[in-house]
């Protein structure tokens, strides 16, 4: 195997580190799912206007959160903090992680 990758073969997907692969995997996936969102598009820098994710998506989103998962999230998710789709996705790991205590480390 060669580690010489064209640029464009390279993975694009790096996300914060802090979330274990597979939650953020399962969190992606649910974020495009619920939300309707481009699952090409679902990239960690990808800001939150540029995925046309709002209000409603959000609603979605955290009611798929709360199916998924067995919890139930509330009004303690602070949107209003998200600048991208890898900082949403460690927002929800958290929230997710807080909620469900076979998760935590």
């Amino acid at each position: 195997m060669s580690a010489n990758l064209p640029d464009d073969d390279r993975p694009t997907e790096i996300w914060p580190s802090s979330v274990e692969p597979e939650l953020a995997a399962l969190l992606v996936d649910l974020i495009a799912r619920e939300g309707m969102l481009d699952r090409a598009a679902m990239k960690p820098g990808a800001t939150l206007d540029e995925l046309d994710f709002d209000s409603l998506e959000a609603v979605l989103v955290i009611n798929g959160v709360e199916q998924a998962f067995d919890i139930e999230i509330g009004s303690e998710v602070r949107w209003g903090e998200v600048r991208n789709l890898g900082e949403l996705v460690v927002l929800l790991a958290d929230t997710v992680k807080r909620a469900t205590p076979a998760l935590q480390s």
